[in-house]
């Protein structure tokens, strides 16, 4: 069912570890969403992917699979969940797996099997993901999308779908709905909820779209005081365009703020990895040695690590967030379709890159590269 192999990258020399299924799809994690357990050993993984396409009517795309605890270092597997559309998890620091299926979300403990339902929204909503979860486990930060019914003010009335953004405790199951972004059409879709890592009150959303026609992408809301705040107002130009497309956010681990990516196509420049404090005050930019598309971060903060959008490949690339050095990685085949962008992540430790790429014949893999002290930052172009 699962396979491991190391193959040295051609560009670079570093090994890599993969693990994958001959001739089937596997993938790990969006790279917002842990996918390690907590030893650093053991990762989550979807096999099995089946290639079929779903169009929902939100323009998403889904395949299905088999959720899938591996031991990088052995290979040896143990199949969770059979059957679940790819992108829908996280792993917690006591090694339980949330997953959601429809209006339901339920966890799964790693090691026992254990099976247990969460919470379930009402039928006329469901969960999208990816979901997120503090550093402590006890709250998941969600999104629903909720079919309209009666008895709306008359601004929600008029739409016959809306997004919510919300925050589930993972004791008790408690929802708590925290926003109802309202976004003009034809872009009205609020997603990629993130709960801030170490405050369960504060919470990213992005606004989602065609990155050219969105001057406002990144925002947050306090669910204290149900404030939301663009943190990132977008650069005009002198005709009122704006010329920063930016996106691909995600937390800092100490929640000081948000890593995102502003594009290569952005008439602003520099491009590149940039970072915003979590009340919008500031911003910096971090790195723009490549054409980066996702960005993921070290839980210690060290590290980012960023793969590129090419024709046909994607290079992993990794940055000190301190000096804002790069370093590049690998250069491995890219399908540049989901499930198979790379969406590089770390592991809880700090030490292990995972991204996903395509092998020889297009069937995907989840590398591994490990990181641990030998890798001297520099400047590589």
């Amino acid at each position: 069912m699962v396979t491991r192999i190391t193959f040295a990258d051609k560009i670079t020399g570093l090994p890599i570890l993969a693990i994958g299924n001959e001739g089937h799809d596997t993938a790990h994690h969006y790279m917002t969403a842990m996918t390690w357990l907590s030893d650093s050993r053991h990762l989550i993984v979807h096999t099995d992917i089946d290639p079929g396409i779903v169009h929902t009517d939100i323009g998403l795309e889904t395949w299905t699979g088999n959720v899938v605890r591996v031991d990088s270092e052995t290979g040896d597997a143990q199949v969770l969940e059979e059957g679940l559309t790819w992108g829908r998890g996280v792993v917690s620091c006591d090694d339980v797996l949330y997953l959601f299926n429809k209006n339901e979300l339920y966890a799964i403990h790693v090691w026992s099997g254990e099976r247990r339902t969460v919470c379930m929204l009402e039928a006329n909503c469901t969960f999208l993901g990816p979901l997120s979860i503090t550093n402590d486990g006890k709250m998941l930060g969600v999104y629903w999308q909720e079919q309209m019914q009666g008895d709306q003010s008359s601004e929600v009335a008029t739409r016959e779908t809306c997004w919510v953004i919300g925050t589930v405790n993972t004791e008790s199951g408690e929802v708590r709905e925290v926003a109802r972004p309202l976004f003009d059409q034809p872009y009205p879709i609020a997603n990629h909820a993130m709960i801030n890592p170490v405050d369960p009150d504060l919470l990213f959303y992005s606004h989602e779209g065609t990155t050219e026609h969105i001057p406002d992408r990144l925002w947050t809301v306090d669910a204290r005081s149900g404030a939301t705040q663009n943190i990132f107002p977008q650069k005009k130009d002198e005709s009122g365009q704006h010329v920063e497309y930016v996106g691909h956010e995600i937390w800092a681990f100490d929640g000081s703020g948000l890593y995102f990516v502003k594009y290569p196509h952005s008439p602003d420049q520099p491009t590149g990895v940039f970072f915003v404090d979590k009340r919008g005050e500031w911003h910096d930019f971090i790195n723009g040695d490549y054409k980066y598309w996702h960005v993921g971060i070290s839980p210690d903060g060290r590290y980012a690590v960023a793969d590129t959008q090419e024709p046909g490949i994607s290079k992993i690339v990794l940055i000190d967030t301190a000096t804002k050095r790069s370093s590049l990685l690998c250069e491995q085949p890219c399908r540049g379709v989901h499930p198979g962008h790379p969406h590089p992540s770390f592991s809880p430790d700090s030490r292990k890159i995972t991204f996903t790429f395509s092998d020889a014949h297009d069937v995907l893999w989840v590398g591994i590269l490990d990181i641990g002290d030998c890798i001297q930052l520099g400047s590589d172009e």
